[in-house]
């Protein structure tokens, strides 16, 4: 009996130390190391290891992702940091990319892969990551992730850095959650509005040396957009999800509110008179529920799914939403943006229940917040007849949400350069 546990002990350890040295150099993708082999204290033994021993605390990779969980998504700053840092950094940069993405068959397509980490939504399995999360100087990330942070959050020498994918403001709920509770230690962000930096503060969740002011790399891109003249003019309307079941979701004042948006004859006839596309896009947790808009209407108006929506909103002259963060791409670019609280007087409203309360009096809105359906649908007759002009003051408001509005790419890689750099 205590051969065998010996026995047991020492395929442990060297289990550890084969770990160990491999996480110490470049990995193939195919050279997989089985953690679900090991024990639970087996992976303490190694963090441990990682964490004692200065021999591994030299790691030269930067390792980035975005939410590689979700297809959907394609605003992809984390990518865009590491086409930066490929080629011009001492530091190995890499990335993990869902294989389903749009941006990863392209990729492979064109023999782009190089540093590319791909991970499969249907393989649960991230045993191929955990050499290059441990040979990690920093994490960079657009989305938080649970699969793997909770153990690299325990290793000393990685630093974190939360870059973010939009300008966190209107979902307290979700930042307290992905941010505070993911990761029980300190990290960095890097915050793109004054309103962010202060709602941050307020509720404690960094300190003050832990917040940086910089802004999102992909909205250097919207200030080299032309417009493309062929296309039509187009307004463009997305909602944020709602969590509840599908039999309260059908009874819902957001569903029903919704359709008569979608439906209102008059819009529709004033946007068949101007030739001007009303373009839909609905979120993407909805729509894996089932939920499918464009199962009820004509071909008038025209749903897009989520993934073409970096189109859309680089072409789309106004937004209406109830409270998406998309609404920030729209004021960088100094466009007008509608907030429509749509189901307010539900009962099971979703906003009031699961995210946070709406502060109406906040200058954020600037006036263009509507609870009423009449009463929206005179402010987008207003911006189609003015063609979709802002309001005096509203450029200069909109301005004042933004820390900087141009080179903001190099900014962010100054951070990041500070942040690998201090002790």
């Amino acid at each position: 009996m205590l051969f065998k546990l010996k026995t047991k002990s020492m395929i442990i350890s060297i289990n550890i130390l084969y770990i160990i040295f491999n996480a110490r150099k470049k990995i193939k993708r195919n050279q997989i190391i089985n953690f679900d082999l090991l024990e639970l204290k087996s992976v303490d033994d190694l963090i441990n290891n990682l964490n004692n021993y200065s021999i591994y605390r030299e790691p030269k990779y930067i390792l980035l992702f975005d939410y590689f969980d979700s297809p959907v998504c394609e605003d992809f700053n984390a990518y865009i940091i590491f086409e930066y840092y490929k080629n011009k950094s001492f530091y190995d940069a890499y990335y993990i990319l869902n294989e389903e993405t749009e941006l990863y068959k392209s990729l492979l397509k064109e023999n782009k892969t190089k540093n590319i980490i791909p991970y499969n939504n249907n393989n649960q399995n991230l045993n191929h990551l955990f050499p290059f999360l441990l040979n990690s100087k920093i994490i960079i990330q657009s989305y938080t992730d649970v699969k793997f942070q909770k153990i690299a959050s325990r290793v000393k020498y990685i630093k974190f850095l939360y870059i973010c994918h939009a300008v966190n403001y209107f979902k307290i709920y979700t930042i307290k959650y992905q941010i505070l509770n993911v990761v029980k230690r300190k990290q960095n962000i890097i915050l793109s509005s004054p309103y962010e930096y202060n709602l941050f503060k307020k509720l404690n969740l960094y300190d003050e040396n832990s917040m940086h002011k910089g802004g999102l790399a992909r909205y250097d891109r919207l200030n080299n957009i032309k417009k493309n003249s062929s296309e039509k003019e187009c307004i463009l309307i997305s909602f944020t999800y709602r969590a509840f079941n599908n039999s309260v979701y059908e009874k819902s004042l957001f569903k029903k509110n919704t359709i008569k948006l979608l439906t209102d004859a008059s819009l529709t006839s004033l946007l068949d008179r101007k030739n001007i596309d009303l373009v839909f896009s609905q979120h993407h947790h909805d729509t894996r529920r089932g939920r499918n808009f464009s199962k009820n209407f004509s071909s008038t108006i025209k749903f897009i799914k989520q993934k073409y929506l970096s189109h859309f909103i680089e072409q789309c002259s106004l937004f209406i939403t109830d409270f998406s963060s998309i609404s920030f791409d729209f004021m960088f670019q100094n466009k007008p943006v509608l907030f429509y609280h749509l189901d307010l007087k539900d009962r099971i409203n979703f906003v009031e229940k699961a995210y946070m309360k709406i502060d109406y009096n906040n200058s954020i809105y600037y006036n263009n917040i509507f609870s009423e359906h009449k009463n929206l649908i005179n402010k987008i007759k207003y911006y189609v007849d003015c063609n979709f002009t802002l309001e005096n003051g509203l450029e200069k408001k909109y301005k004042s949400l933004f820390y900087y509005k141009k080179d903001i790419t190099q900014k962010v890689v100054n951070i990041i350069n500070n942040i690998i750099e201090a002790d």
